[in-house]
């Protein structure tokens, strides 16, 4: 397949701004060898035109980095990018919960890479089982980029509360819940009280210490940008 062709501007002008970038300035192509493994494990996962290749510290299972190898279609290179960025940092546990969806919701009719990119990661995730991980995490699992975000929505405190609910849940459903997942949790919005959120974490987050300190932050920070800048959240 020829450059111009996938390059052609009916799948160029297709993506967002934020995926043309990923696409032209890749932070995370390439791969590693066997002199990079810096006394870590080298894991590669390949399947299609897409390769992941992790350096996993064999202490926790914590993927330390990740490079892609891409082949096909420019979307591909995004999907290398969105994945790997969400593996740094990950054990290869809360790396096996990545879900299309999660890959998928910058990304439209990609399915069939965003599959690839899936099998991928497993059988990457097939050659880490025998290492030990912990069960708990004091890092968030929520990655989210401030630098290019809406500053809420105009007139949002003049909302009935029952819009006002719907338009949180469709923000965390989106953009939050999908992470918490990495992590085997969950979270559920209790009530909105003027312009308190409360939530409640439910499976893995109830005992992570994170989630009361730079997830509960994250989740804050989130929706002050996407729904109401004066807005805070608690934890029940």
């Amino acid at each position: 397949m020829s450059l111009a062709r996938l390059l052609q501007p009916s799948s160029w002008e297709k993506l967002n701004k934020k995926l043309r970038e990923k696409i032209d300035r890749p932070r995370f192509a390439g791969f590693f060898t066997t002199k990079d493994e810096r006394g870590m494990r080298l894991v590669v996962g390949k399947e299609g035109m897409l390769a992941f290749y992790w350096l996993v510290d064999e202490s926790d299972g914590v993927i330390a980095d990740a490079k892609f190898q891409a082949y096909g279609p420019p979307i591909l290179i995004a999907i290398g990018e969105i994945a790997c960025e969400l593996f740094i940092r990950k054990n290869y546990i809360q790396a096996s919960r990545i879900t299309t969806d999660l890959l998928g919701g910058q990304v439209h009719d990609a399915f069939a890479f965003l599959n690839q990119a899936i099998s991928a990661i497993d059988r990457a995730v097939q050659q880490c089982r025998d290492i030990p991980f912990s069960e708990s995490h004091d890092a968030t699992p929520i990655e989210y980029d401030f630098g290019n975000v809406p500053g809420g929505i105009p007139g949002w405190e003049t909302f009935p509360p029952e819009q006002k609910q719907k338009i949180i849940e469709e923000v965390i459903d989106k953009e939050i819940r999908p992470y918490i997942e990495l992590d085997a949790g969950g979270v559920q919005v209790v009530a909105i009280k003027e312009l308190e959120v409360l939530i409640a974490y439910e499976g893995a987050c109830t005992t992570c210490h994170s989630s009361t300190g730079s997830t509960l932050s994250a989740i804050q920070n989130i929706l002050q940008a996407r729904v109401f800048p004066h807005l805070t959240v608690s934890a029940t």
